[in-house]
Order: C-alpha cells, then structure tokens, then sequence
C-alpha cells in the first residue's frame, strides 16, 4: 500500500529550481538585466564580452537561437577566447547539436590545449550522454591541468556512481566538498546515495544541501522521504511543508503528507484533501487515486472508492492492489 515517487533530478546544465513568486522574481531579473545588457551593446558594438554576457541571460531564459547568435558574435570579434567556444558547445548540446558541441570544444582546445574548462564541459555533455570512458578520459585531462578542480571531482563521483561503483563515487564527491565546501551538487548526491542505503548520514549531507541552497526542492523531498522511512514522522511533515511552502502543488509532497494522515494519524477527511490535490497537481498520480481509494474504504465510500481502483488501472493496469481492492 505504500508507494512514493523519489525524484532524482541530474543538475548538470539543466537545474534550476524555481516556482512561484521567485519564478517571476527571476523573469523580472532577467528582463531588467537583458534591458541593460542591450543599452550596454548599442554603446559599445564591438565590445565581445558584452554579447558573451547577453548570451547567457538569453540560455536562461530559454532562447537558445538568440543566444548562439550573440555567442557567435562574439567569436567573430575574438576567435581566441576559449570561453566562448565553450558557452557555445553548451547551447548547441542543448539544442540537441551534439556533433556541432563537440566541434566547438575541439575549437576550443586547438586554441587553448592546456584549458580545463574545455575538458570539464567536454566530460559534462559525454556524461550526460552516457558515455562513461570519454567521460573518464577528459576528467583525467582535466585535473592534470588543474588539481584542485572540484568539478573535476565531482563529474568523476557521477560516473562512478552511474557505473555502480557507489564505495569510489562517494570518495569523489567528498573530495568534490574539501575543495569546494559551499558546492551544493556532491552534497546532495551523498545524501541521495546514503538514503538509498537508510545510513543516517543522508541527513547530514541533505541538510547541508538545503542549507547551501533553501530552494532545493529535491533535496528537502529526499530528506522527508528519509524522514518517514525511519519513522520520524513530525521531521517528515516539517520538511514536506517546507516543500509546500516553496511549491504549493507538488504533488510528491501532498500525496506522502496524505499517507501519513491516512497510516499514521488515521485522520481520514485531511488525507482526502491532500490526494485529492496531488491529483489535481498530477491527473496521472496512480498512488494518489490508489491511497485516496484506501481512504474512500476506511470511511465506507465504496462507490469512490471503486471509481478511484478504476482509475489506478486505466493509468497502470497490472497494479495488482489496485485489482484486489476493486474486486472487494
């Protein structure tokens, strides 16, 4: 009957959390910021890092053609900044011109053979690619250049965390940490690889994660899972509010706040409400419709009861509970 969902979000070049007021915080930061950045340009045409600056503002916000326009302006009036090349391997890969990428960091080193950068964002796309041996390859590259590099580090950790060797993965991250104590990445990782593993350090590393970043959504998720698998169940709630209070409609966040007030708390019309909002945040939530048909049980809604089992099995037909139930 229990089911969560846990999120693993990869924060490599997609990870920004934002929802709510500090989403539209950000949009006006960013409009505010582009305005400026355009008055700047008219002043100085020529000025390349100017256009380099532009083309970052306009990847965040999302568009990407405006954004390797102005990356590639900038090449043209310096074809011997590294950075450059590398932002623009950066839109490329997420435009999904993977070969393009490549060839602009291949650019890159022809300029600069001794950049760390280039091997790092190199390593980054050929992870998250899943190509673990080039991945390997240019972290190596990397830290020969620069020692102290923790991304280096961390990049290192992930692959062998996604290779299965979790014992090496974690040796990495820390090492990621010593060097960069305010990197939030690694932290997290280690919180997530020690909750799957129910060591109590988890909170500890997750904490320390939430508290070099109060957004982490992921992170405050993890950390009230871990919470109410070891039956800390005041903890859990604590942190699943602290979710609902940045994201009012997360539906991970409703739906384990319902099981608790179903299982623990027994307190049936308030777990009602709660998976109810998970649905509504979610219409394909099949635990939630599960949980609520449960709940729908205890206080004798059988006719609800059954229209939720219906829907559990219209989403996921061979979830066997939700076959029993219905048959009951």
């Amino acid at each position: 009957m229990r089911c969560f969902r846990i999120i693993f979000i990869v924060i490599f070049l997609f990870g920004v959390i934002s929802c709510g007021q500090d989403k539209k915080d950000n949009k006006n930061e960013i409009k505010d910021e582009l305005a400026l950045l355009d008055v700047k340009i008219r002043q100085e045409p020529k000025n390349a890092d100017l256009y380099y600056a532009r083309s970052k503002v306009l990847l965040e916000k999302g568009n990407m053609k405006e954004s390797l326009m102005d990356i590639q302006t900038a090449i043209d009036l310096n074809k011997k900044e590294v950075k450059y090349y590398v932002r623009k391997a950066d839109i490329l890969f997420k435009t999904g011109e993977t070969t393009l990428a490549f060839a602009a960091l291949q650019e890159a080193q022809k300029i600069n053979p001794k950049s760390s950068d280039v091997y790092l964002k190199t390593a980054e796309i050929a992870l998250l690619l899943k190509d673990y041996d080039k991945t390997m390859f240019n972290v190596n590259e990397a830290l020969k250049i620069d020692k102290l590099s923790a991304q280096a580090y961390y990049l290192r950790g992930w692959t062998l965390k996604e290779k299965g060797d979790t014992i090496h993965a974690v040796e990495s991250y820390k090492q990621a940490i010593e060097l960069k104590p305010d990197y939030e990445e690694p932290f997290e990782e280690l919180g997530l690889l020690y909750a799957l593993k129910g060591d109590r350090l988890a909170i500890d590393y997750l904490t320390s994660t939430i508290n070099i970043n109060p957004k982490n959504v992921n992170a405050m998720y993890a950390l009230g899972l871990f919470y109410q698998e070891h039956s800390m169940m005041q903890k859990a709630l604590d942190t699943y509010q602290q979710i609902l209070t940045i994201d009012p409609k997360n539906a991970d966040a409703l739906h384990n706040v319902g099981y608790i007030n179903l299982v623990y708390k027994k307190s049936y019309q308030d777990a009602l409400i709660l998976f109810s909002k998970a649905i509504e945040a979610d219409t394909n939530f099949y635990q939630a419709y599960f949980n609520r048909g449960i709940t729908y049980e205890h206080i004798k809604d059988y006719q609800k009861a059954q229209s939720d089992f219906k829907k559990v099995l219209e989403i996921n037909p061979e979830h066997k509970l939700a076959k029993q139930h219905l048959k009951k």
